[in-house]
C-alpha cells in the first residue's frame, strides 16, 4: 500500500503560519482562489507549476510542500527514517493520471531525491520547463521507452539506457509509445 501526501493540507498550515488568508496566498500566487480551496481541501493536488508558484509566495520550496509537518531529531534505529519498503513508498500525486511517482527515499529532506516514475501509454504533454536551479538529473529507463526533450532536441531511450542533464535545461519526459513506460529519476538537488 503506498501513503499519499497531502499536499493541501501542508499548505493551509504555511499559510496560517504565515498569518494569510486565502485569497491572499491566490492573488499573490496569481491562481484563483477556487483553484487553492480545492487545493487545501484535498479535492485536487494541483499543477506542478502551480505548486512551485504557492512555494515561492509561502517562501518555501516544492520539496517542502511534500514532508511532513512535525519534524524531529530521529536516531538511526528509527528503521523508517532509513528505508523505504516496497509496500510503504509514499506516491506523489499529480493531475496527469498518466503520470505518477512513487519515492523510494524517506522523505525529500536530503540532498538527493529518488523515485520510481511510472507513464503510462501515449503519456504526451506540451509544458517544457526547468524544474531546479543547478544539479544534475540522472533517469534510467526500467521498463519501456521514454522520450526526452530537452529545448528542441529529443532522446530516444529505451530499457536499460540513462540520461544525465542539467535539470535547469527547459524539458519533458514523454511516452509515445502503447505500452507502460518505467524508470527510475535521481535528481540533485530535491526539486519537488
Amino acid at each position: 500500500m503506498t501513503e499519499e501526501f497531502n499536499v493541501g493540507k501542508k499548505i493551509k498550515y504555511l499559510r496560517k503560519q504565515k498569518k494569510m488568508n486565502a485569497k491572499e496566498l491566490a492573488i499573490e500566487a496569481g491562481i484563483s482562489y477556487g483553484m487553492l480551496s480545492l487545493l487545501e481541501s484535498g479535492s485536487t493536488q494541483g499543477s506542478v507549476e502551480t505548486l512551485r508558484k504557492i512555494a515561492k509566495v509561502l517562501d518555501t520550496t516544492l520539496a517542502h510542500l511534500f514532508t511532513n509537518e512535525n519534524t524531529t531529531e530521529e536516531l538511526i534505529t528509527d528503521e523508517s527514517k532509513l528505508i523505504v519498503r516496497k509496500d510503504k513508498r509514499r506516491k506523489i500525486s499529480f493531475p496527469d493520471p498518466l503520470y505518477n511517482c512513487e519515492l523510494l527515499v524517506p522523505d525529500l529532506q536530503g540532498d538527493v531525491e529518488f523515485v520510481l516514475v511510472n507513464l503510462e501509454a501515449q503519456r504526451i504533454t506540451d509544458d517544457i520547463m526547468p524544474h531546479t536551479k543547478g544539479g544534475e538529473e540522472c533517469d534510467y529507463v526500467l521498463k519501456g521507452e521514454i522520450t526526452i526533450t530537452l529545448q528542441d532536441k529529443e532522446f530516444i531511450l529505451n530499457e536499460g539506457d540513462c540520461i544525465r542533464f542539467n535539470p535547469d535545461i527547459p524539458h519533458k519526459i514523454e511516452n509515445k509509445t502503447d505500452k507502460q513506460a518505467s524508470y527510475l529519476s535521481v535528481i540533485t538537488p530535491v526539486s519537488f
